[in-house]
């Protein structure tokens, strides 16, 4: 039988996280718990799932027969059975069916599928109409969807020494503290359908599953640490080129990552601004050297992208900036990115543009790179560059080398009618920024607030960093007499929530340009609009539980006040702002493989949508939030939290630069201490 040990976070017990006042801000992290793939086994030694149940031959008259007794545990002098004809407790020779009440809640369950005992002696069921355990004689504690209880197909439960285990036809369920959690798609398990539970000596479960033993592990590790195990699998698996940009690795082996070969995206320059973000927090955290040159490194390689654009065949316009770059010794993407593949795409949207060459090869010969580039590579840019210059760099020589950078871009696009204009002269598909599109052009309405924000955020970083006034009066133009001030507090993409599938990316984007928006902002009418507009949207971004936007919206918004005609709203974030950010890195999930799973068969879930014809494709938690991060398939900031089901086949892998990122924001600004 095969063997996968799978560590997982069990962080309800084990986590002393402990908000503070807000005057007091950061949060104490002690050790917890966290998941960790390591190679398969065989099954180790005297493991035994199968073990026949005693038998009472007192009970045939109230359960038939000995087949109809599903699980039987024992308790002192106390027997429990579990029936399909329903719950009994006795002595072995006298019995009592049991009828559970809580309140005003009584229940009879038939079909009774497991019982055990926990370390307090508490008597436990489950059955397809939920789970509950007795407190004493006659007070139980019940548990349905409505409760939190996820799945309800049991196949049998086990006592571990900090909770209970139950086993299901579709994923495994642990209780802790009053609150359950669900292991469910091979992130957790070899299969979802768990045959049995047997706990180790350590405390940890087995389940035996139709293709083999997974192994679910306790590992104490910090926040700290954890950052610590990301930045060494950045190292190992997805550097990519000479500059080290940061993606996603294929794996060739499903689930091997020994078998990791990094892979371009189209969002090299977003991804690489937010890793310079992230390594800048973590030097100005930290003080580690080390920090400070994975920082310069990455500042290089997104300067890299407005340099390789210039010169040869199909030279840009000075400050154009590439997608990302690809070695020429490797296979040209051109198959790929063909005229074909535009003629398709523009039949599905009007504005793609039928590029002579998508990827075009440098003035050296030496790179492909990719045209194109969208607002998000922009933001991703100026976000990366300004938290860099401002915590990383020290001398007029580091500092200039951000300025160059920023002087082409910013000059471009102002050049250009704010717009992001291409080798064939022609603004980009999204990059365009203009106020006769924003304002005037129908087209582009659903992108005016977010678009309006973004230049204003480009112009406001150009200003701080180069000091120069007419980047100032460039931003007053757009802001005051175009409008866009007002644009982005009253014109978000859609309408955030997961009722709006597809809008992550953009609230991702909008909550990176507050950031700096807010903090540079000196006017204090734009910042009053800014600030009032960030609470707005972070008032539907609380459900999501998002550690990034919600250590934006502190950092921006803590001890901050608005004053309009209605009176004064005090802007400052509740405490479960700290904590649902602090949660989140706790169970954010060390195993960033892509593996398949779903949420949609859950009874914990409201479903969201249309889904008449088949599943839900969107949904919440009975509370309105997302489910758990670590219980999901969203490891991104910018992905959608909402989806319930991810089609992964296990052979791609994720960098966790996401993680590190919210997380030494955090460390920086005091909400989360090292």
């Amino acid at each position: 039988m095969r063997y996968t040990l799978i560590t997982t976070l069990f962080l309800h017990s084990m986590l002393n996280c402990t908000a503070q006042a807000p005057r007091e801000l950061p949060i104490q992290v002690g050790d917890f718990f966290q998941q960790i793939h390591r190679p398969q086994t065989e099954a180790p030694p005297g493991v035994e799932f199968s073990n026949p149940l005693p038998w009472y031959p007192s009970l045939e008259p109230l359960v038939g027969s000995r087949d109809k007794v599903r699980d039987v545990a024992r308790s002192g002098n106390e027997i429990a059975v579990a029936a399909e004809s329903g719950l009994y407790f006795g002595d072995g020779e006298n019995w009592k069916l049991a009828m559970p009440i809580e309140g005003d809640t009584r229940w009879a369950p038939i079909d009774v599928r497991a019982v055990t005992y926990d370390e307090g002696g508490h008597l436990w069921f489950a059955a397809p109409q939920g789970v509950g355990y007795r407190i004493i004689e006659n007070e139980w504690r019940l548990f349905t969807g409505a409760d939190g209880l996820p799945y309800n197909d049991f196949t049998c439960m086990a006592k571990g020494p900090r909770g209970v285990w139950f086993g299901t036809t579709n994923g495994a369920i642990y209780f802790q503290n009053r609150s359950f959690s669900f292991r469910q798609g091979r992130r957790w398990l070899l299969d979802n359908h768990v045959k049995n539970i047997v706990m180790t000596q350590t405390g940890d479960p087995l389940f035996d599953t139709p293709n083999g033993v997974s192994h679910i592990q306790n590992l104490p590790m910090t926040l700290e640490k954890k950052a610590a195990f990301y930045e060494d699998e950045i190292e190992k698996y997805h550097r990519r080129t000479e500059f080290g940009y940061v993606n996603p690795a294929n794996l060739k082996i499903p689930g091997d990552k020994s078998t990791a070969v990094p892979t371009y995206s189209d969002n090299d320059g977003f991804n690489t601004g937010l890793y310079l973000a992230a390594m800048s927090f973590a030097y100005a955290t930290t003080g580690d050297e080390i920090y400070r040159q994975l920082a310069h490194k990455s500042f290089r390689a997104l300067a890299f992208l407005s340099e390789v654009t210039q010169g040869g065949e199909y030279g840009g316009p000075e400050g154009l900036i590439a997608r990302n770059v690809i070695p020429t010794s490797e296979p040209d993407p051109g198959a790929i990115y063909s005229e074909d593949y535009d003629i398709k795409r523009n039949q599905r949207d009007s504005l793609w543009k039928i590029l002579d060459r998508r990827v075009p090869i440098d003035e050296t010969g030496e790179w492909y790179w990719k045209a194109d580039a969208s607002s998000d590579e922009l933001d991703g840019h100026f976000f990366g560059a300004a938290i860099y210059f401002d915590r990383v760099c020290q001398t007029e020589e580091e500092k200039e080398t951000v300025r160059v950078v920023v002087r082409r871009i910013i000059d471009h696009l102002i050049k250009h009618d704010s717009n992001l204009v291409d080798y064939d002269g022609k603004p980009t598909r999204w990059g365009q920024f203009s106020p006769d599109d924003l304002n005037r052009n129908p087209a582009w309405h659903s992108e005016r607030g977010l678009n309006s924000y973004s230049i204003l955020t480009y112009l406001t970083i150009a200003h701080h960093i180069l000091g120069d006034e007419k980047y100032r009066a460039e931003y007053l133009k757009l802001a005051d007499d175009h409008g866009y001030g007002m644009n982005g507090m009253t014109q978000p993409k859609e309408l955030p929530g997961p009722n709006s599938p597809g809008h992550q990316p953009d609230d991702n984007m909008f909550f990176m340009n507050y950031y700096h928006l807010i903090r540079y902002e000196t006017d204090p009418t734009l910042l009053s609009m800014y600030q009032y507009a960030l609470r707005d949207l972070w008032k539907y971004e609380r459900l999501e539980r998002n550690a990034f936007s919600n250590f934006i919206y502190a950092a921006c918004a803590r001890g901050k006040s608005r004053t309009d005609q209605w009176g004064t709203t005090d802007l400052s974030p509740p405490m479960e702002c700290y904590e649902d950010a602090v949660d989140t890195l706790t169970r954010y999930p060390l195993d960033l493989i892509e593996w398949p799973m779903s949420n949609a068969h859950r009874i914990d879930l409201i479903p969201m949508g249309d889904h008449q014809e088949g599943p839900p494709e969107i949904g919440s938690r009975v509370d309105g939030h997302v489910f758990p991060i670590d219980e999901r398939q969203e490891t991104y900031w910018d992905w959608d939290p909402w989806e319930l089901t991810s089609d992964g086949d296990g052979t791609r892998l994720r960098p966790g630069f996401h993680y590190l990122l919210a997380y030494y924001m955090g460390r920086y600004h005091g909400f989360v201490e090292g």
